[in-house]
């Protein structure tokens, strides 16, 4: 597959100037519009002042983003380096998080919905605010 992820049709568009996979939060992969990345970035950036674990971190984000280009079949190239790091095998799921774009390996993805599902059927903190 030379490590090339088909996006899903409703999130092409936003892609289509150009976009950046960086690691993602629990060992996912993040896609970013590239003005989206550029605002996280400078967030990522602002960060890294206040100490160590946060340069730390500043530069496994930055230092493993990459840009890409949407093709014409809608496929993002991730480089190997990150499929590594998300635990990526053949089967992948795409979802849209707020900001970004998430790309999860099949079997951790449903592992980790299966424990959010459970989360949200019993947070209070989310029945307090309606949502449940």
């Amino acid at each position: 597959t030379k490590g090339r992820v088909v996006m899903p049709l409703e999130f092409r568009a936003g892609l289509a100037d150009g976009c950046h996979v960086a690691p993602g939060l629990d060992r996912c992969i993040a896609v970013y519009p590239d003005d989206t990345f550029e605002e996280v970035r400078g967030r990522v950036t602002e960060a890294a002042r206040r100490g160590t674990r946060q340069r730390n971190a500043a530069r496994a984000f930055i230092g493993n983003s990459r840009r890409c280009k949407i093709d014409l079949q809608g496929r993002v190239a991730v480089p190997a380096t990150l499929r590594e790091l998300a635990g990526l095998d053949r089967e992948v799921i795409v979802v849209g998080i707020d900001e970004r774009i998430e790309i999860w390996d099949a079997i951790r993805w449903r592992e980790l919905e299966t424990i959010g599902l459970e989360d949200l059927a019993t947070s209070p903190d989310l029945a307090d605010l309606g949502i449940i």
